[in-house]
């Protein structure tokens, strides 16, 4: 009798631990979005879904996964770092071309149903790579400054590493924004088309989230 009961709570523990990891793996192949981020962006997502959802289509039926999409934009970022010091138009439609394929992997992803823990990591540090050959490239031809180009990487990285940990360990991510990839590309198109230089205004202002990291790293600390 004490046998059974002993066997019934180490399979009630057994089936408690796996929903807990089941939980956890599922939060972790969610969105990085923080909880304002998610109310914003959360919305666009799905109306990007809609909009992509036919070009999502071709590109399943064609055999290509997601994780080719992500790699595919890294290697166009780092292309358009190659060539910005000495062809700056390719330079630019490469990294278009990036930004627009980085725009369609997720989607992809949610198209096929093959959205996953390892396509969200996969996913997320293909981001932060293209993201720090744009910056590497714009630095390069001396379009940002050399220090805010690092502090501006290092930020966005650091954010996006801590709001995977605070999903992990469910701890909150009120008021923790990242500074924005989508904006910096825009800056990127304006001073391409319209000669219009904004990028290091726009860093400084990026500085303006830094303190979110101490912020965040607080937290984080306390949870564990």
């Amino acid at each position: 009798m004490i046998t059974q009961e002993h066997t019934r709570e180490v399979q009630r523990e057994e089936q408690e631990l796996s929903l807990e990891n089941a939980h956890i793996l599922t939060l972790s192949a969610s969105s990085i979005y923080s909880e304002e981020e998610e109310r914003v962006l959360g919305p666009w997502q799905q109306i990007r879904q809609v909009l992509f959802s036919p070009i999502a289509l071709v590109l399943s039926r064609l055999g290509i996964r997601a994780d080719a999409l992500s790699f595919t934009s890294v290697a166009l970022s780092i292309g358009f770092c190659l060539f910005a010091p000495f062809h700056f138009t390719v330079a630019f439609w490469l990294l278009t071309t990036s930004f627009i394929i980085d725009g369609l992997d997720g989607v992809v992803a949610r198209q096929t149903r093959s959205n996953s823990t390892k396509g969200s990591f996969t996913d997320t540090c293909c981001d932060l790579a293209a993201l720090a050959f744009s910056v590497a490239g714009m630095a390069w031809i001396g379009a940002i400054h050399p220090a805010l180009a690092v502090l501006y990487v290092y930020g966005y990285t650091v954010l996006v590493l801590f709001l995977v940990l605070h999903r992990l360990l469910r701890v909150s991510s009120h008021w923790i924004i990242r500074p924005g990839r989508t904006l910096f590309y825009v800056c990127i198109g304006l001073n391409f088309f319209f000669h219009i230089d904004l990028l290091n205004y726009l860093l400084l202002v990026y500085l303006l989230t830094l303190p979110l990291v101490g912020m965040s790293f607080w937290r984080l600390r306390k949870a564990l």
